[in-house]
């Protein structure tokens, strides 16, 4: 070895002891991440509350008469609503239904539907059906007249804004059902009704 080379050899040497020669790397664990605290369960966001049950009312709905040339009444529970086009609408859809007592008959066809409803402001009302209104039936006239004011008198009986109904087929007036003048909305008549005692 050289002279230049021995005080190069014990600078290594010295280096190598300050700075730890073999020291072994930090084993220590990373810090464990934060965890995140949740809500209990019983902190859990409140069910919302039951909403209301909807107002109901009672209505009158007239049938033609199984004894009778005359109109049977039934009640039924409508939701109660303020626009008088709804309510009708309701009331149209029972009558639909049929009647649920033996002393009635269907008011309307089989197959029937209620294509719209709409009210004047002058109290006129115009229920627009289905063709089966008058394609599905052979009735007489005595049958006619009691469709006809099953409609009528149903709705203006239960409708305060309604004073007078119109009847249309698939959205067209008709200048005639079966035997009856179409051309002008009926005014009721409940003296078909007089008699009838509402069953539920």
């Amino acid at each position: 070895m050289t002279r230049g080379a021995l005080p190069l050899a014990f600078t290594l040497i010295a280096l190598s002891s300050a700075c730890g020669g073999d020291r072994k790397v930090d084993s220590k664990p990373a810090a464990t991440p934060r965890t995140v605290e949740t809500a209990p369960a019983d902190a859990a966001a409140k069910p919302v509350e039951d909403a209301e049950p909807l107002a109901k009312s009672t209505v009158t709905i007239y049938f033609p008469s199984a004894t009778a040339d005359a109109l049977a009444a039934e009640t039924r529970e409508i939701v109660e609503t303020k626009e008088s086009a709804d309510r009708g609408a309701q009331i149209l859809a029972a009558l639909l239904e049929g009647p649920k007592s033996e002393g009635a008959l269907p008011a309307v066809p089989t197959g029937t539907a209620l294509r719209k409803l709409w009210v004047r402001d002058d109290g006129s009302a115009f229920a627009d059906f289905s063709e089966e209104l008058t394609s599905g039936s052979n009735a007489g006239s005595a049958d006619e007249i009691l469709t006809v004011y099953a409609i009528v008198d149903s709705l203006t009986a239960n409708v305060p804004a309604i004073r007078r109904v119109g009847i249309l087929v698939g959205g067209r007036e008709r200048e005639t059902f079966g035997h009856l003048d179409c051309r002008r909305p009926f005014l009721p008549d409940l003296t078909l009704a007089a008699a009838a005692k509402p069953t539920e």
